[in-house]
C-alpha cells in the first residue's frame, strides 16, 4: 500500500505555486490550488488517468519533490511502472533523504521483479545529498576556507584554531566536491518507459535485436553517444545497446536530445 501522500504535501506545493509559479494551464482554470485539488480528488477516486493529466499540467509551472511523489504514486495505481519508476527517481533527486518516496519506489520495483544492483559506497554517500545540495556545501565551505586564510583576524585569535577552522573547511569542500561528482556520473540516467523496450546493435530501426529491457529499468546514457532517434545505453550488468528515443526517458528533466 502506497504511502500517505495527500495531506502532508500539498500546502507548501501549493503556495509556492501561487505565490511564484506562472498561471497553470487548465481547461476548467489555471489556479494551481484548484488544480491541485482536483488531481488529488481524482487519485482518491480511483480516476489515475485524470489525476496524471492534472499533476502533468502543474509542471508547466515548475517541479517539487511533491508533485513529482504525488504523480509517480499516480502512474504506479494506473499500471504505468516506468512512469512511476522515472517520476520517483526525479523526486529523490530533488530530496534524497525523503524516506516515503524511496519506500514507495521500492514496492514499485518489488512489485515488477526488477533487479536492483547493491550500490557502492560512494553511490550510497552521494545520495545522501543532491547534486546542487553538495555545489552549495562545496562552495560555502571553501569560501570559510578563503576568509579564514586570506583575510586579517585579531591579533587574539591564536593561530592553531584558525588552522584547524581552514583545515575542516577544506575537508568539507574536498568531501563535497567528491559527492558533487558522484551524483554528476549518474546524471544522464534514464528509465524505460515501454514494455519490453527492444535493444538495438545499431541505431536503425531496421537493426538487429540483441533482447529486451524491461520497463522501469534505470539505464545509463553516454551524452555524446546519441544518433537521430537512438541513444547508446548500458544497463547495470554492463549488457549496451542503442534504445529508440521514446522508449527511454532521462531522469533530470533538463537533459534533451534531438527527436
Amino acid at each position: 500500500m502506497m504511502n500517505d501522500w495527500y495531506w502532508k504535501r500539498v500546502p507548501w506545493f501549493c503556495l509556492l505555486l501561487l505565490c511564484f509559479g506562472q498561471p497553470v494551464s487548465s481547461s476548467e482554470n489555471g489556479n494551481p490550488l484548484t488544480v491541485f485539488q482536483e488531481a488529488s480528488s481524482a487519485y482518491i477516486s480511483g480516476d489515475y488517468g485524470t489525476a496524471i493529466e492534472k499533476f502533468e499540467s502543474l509542471r508547466k509551472s515548475g517541479v517539487s519533490a511533491p508533485l513529482l511523489y504525488n504523480l509517480a504514486n499516480s502512474y504506479a495505481q494506473n499500471g504505468q511502472s516506468g512512469k512511476a519508476i522515472l517520476n520517483y527517481e526525479r523526486a529523490l533527486r530533488l530530496a534524497p533523504g525523503d524516506s516515503d518516496i524511496r519506500g514507495n519506489l521500492a514496492l514499485v520495483r518489488e512489485k515488477q521483479g526488477l533487479f536492483q544492483e547493491e550500490k557502492s559506497f560512494d553511490q550510497r554517500f552521494a545520495g545522501f545529498l543532491s547534486l546542487n545540495q553538495w555545489i552549495v556545501l562545496a562552495t560555502c565551505a571553501f569560501v570559510v576556507f578563503a576568509v579564514v586564510l586570506l583575510f586579517p583576524v585579531s591579533p587574539g585569535l591564536r593561530r592553531a584554531p584558525r588552522l584547524a577552522t581552514a583545515a575542516c573547511c577544506l575537508f568539507i569542500t574536498a568531501v563535497s566536491v567528491f559527492g558533487a561528482f558522484g551524483r554528476y556520473q549518474h546524471w544522464h540516467d534514464g528509465v524505460v518507459v515501454v514494455p519490453d523496450a527492444r535493444l538495438r546493435v545499431s541505431p536503425f530501426e531496421s537493426a538487429a535485436s540483441i533482447g529486451t529491457i524491461q520497463e522501469g529499468r534505470v539505464l545509463h546514457m553516454e551524452k555524446s553517444k546519441i544518433h537521430g532517434n537512438y541513444f547508446l545505453v548500458e544497463d547495470e550488468t554492463g549488457r549496451s545497446g542503442w534504445l529508440a528515443a521514446e522508449a527511454f526517458e532521462n531522469i533530470p528533466e533538463s537533459v534533451s536530445v534531438r527527436r
